[in-house]
């Protein structure tokens, strides 16, 4: 688990990611760097992660932390785009 030190560095890390959302400002870079960026550090993390682009140009970062086989499911979303 991460100690507050390490998510502190870790919300620097993605805020200085630019992600504006091009169709609320033209030439805003989209979320491609960042969803890779969530991407590779859940890897390092030890969890599953991919990159999906249901939208052209709109990439979603999907991470999994598989279970032990239970019911119970526990989703959360978070948003890239800032």
């Amino acid at each position: 688990m991460l100690v507050a030190k390490e998510c502190a560095e870790l919300l620097l890390e993605l805020v200085a990611i630019n992600s504006v959302n091009p169709s609320l400002v033209p030439g805003g870079p989209g979320e491609r760097e960042i969803a890779g960026f969530v991407a590779d550090w859940a890897r390092d993390a030890g969890l599953e992660a991919e990159v999906l682009e249901a939208t052209p140009g709109r990439p979603s970062g999907i991470v999994r932390a598989r279970g032990t086989g239970g019911p119970t499911l526990v989703p959360l979303h978070g948003l890239l785009a800032l």
